[in-house]
């Protein structure tokens, strides 16, 4: 089987990482799913990922100190956040780096997978 891509899922809700990770597997990308930041930092560090998705809000680490860490291990991943909080402070934190979006729940699933496509093959390409 060829994979399209390797995404890291890190999302405290385990009903919605059960969902997304089962479409993505449907459409051939290779998804390793946790549910906190530190386990995120762990995966990431133990091997390589085109494009991580996460959640802003989870326990312990949030998503926004996660990236910084993530960032400071592969500068050039590329972060997806899926977040129903996207305020003016999160976005001076967060998106200072071109390699990082929001994506606001609820989301249009297919655009949501057509970025996810789009950044798999500019990272493959290169």
């Amino acid at each position: 089987m060829h994979v399209r891509g390797k995404i890291l899922l890190v999302d405290d809700n385990e009903d919605l990482c059960r969902n997304l990770a089962d479409i993505l597997k449907l459409k051939k990308y290779e998804v390793t799913v946790v549910y906190d930041g530190t386990r995120a930092i762990e995966a990431i560090k133990k091997r390589g990922f085109d494009v991580v998705l996460m959640d802003v809000k989870m326990p312990g680490i949030s998503g926004i100190e996660t990236l910084k860490i993530i960032k400071q291990i592969n500068p050039d991943l590329s972060v997806i956040f899926i977040t129903a909080f996207a305020d003016d402070i999160f976005y001076k934190q967060g998106l200072k780096d071109g390699d990082v979006e929001v994506v606001q729940k609820p989301m249009d699933i297919d655009k949501f997978l057509d970025r996810i496509n789009t950044i798999v093959t500019k990272k493959r390409i290169r």
